[in-house]
């Protein structure tokens, strides 16, 4: 029995688009790139702190996955004092990130998957994370992005509209 048991968790964790997806009914996250819409899953979505000498950083991260690919946009926003570190509330504006310039705000990374193999993830150039609205009642954070990969082989955008997002407190 014991080894039968053993045998299904190990099966169970073999398929990484099998990983479980957040439910979240009034969700749009997708990408497109080529002329192509690919709808995506929630398959994670956090908002979390961390304090600095300088004061707080509020970050958020929200993947998204399909069965050919695994897009995940992390953006940081800062600084804030103490007491307005602990409310989930952030600046409504775009957030960039430059690999030649070293911005690092708005970060978006796209993942294709391998038949048989998980993401392969491309190296990401450019990118732009456009927060638009945040409702802290619902928990849900709308905006749209835009990606760009090295040498410019793939680029694209997509939308994020009332995704849900779980607050860490801190």
């Amino acid at each position: 029995m014991l080894l039968l048991a053993g045998a299904i968790g190990v099966s169970a964790c073999q398929n990484v688009i099998d990983e479980p997806t957040l439910s979240c009914p009034e969700m749009l996250f997708n990408f497109n790139t080529g002329g192509k819409t690919t709808p995506l899953n929630l398959s994670s979505s956090l908002m979390f702190r961390a304090e600095t000498d300088s004061g707080g950083q509020k970050y958020v991260s929200i993947e998204g996955i399909s069965d050919s690919m695994k897009v995940i946009i992390n953006l940081s926003d800062g600084l804030y004092v103490d007491s307005l570190l602990s409310n989930d509330s952030i600046k409504l504006k775009t957030y960039t990130y430059s690999r030649k310039t070293k911005v690092e705000g708005g970060l978006v990374i796209i993942g294709n998957r391998i038949p048989g193999f998980d993401y392969h993830f491309l190296e990401t150039d450019t990118s732009s994370i456009t927060i638009t609205r945040i409702n802290t009642k619902k928990k849900t954070i709308t905006g749209y992005y835009y990606y760009a990969n090295t040498g410019n082989t793939v680029t694209g955008q997509g939308v994020f509209q009332n995704t849900c997002y779980t607050s860490l407190s801190r």
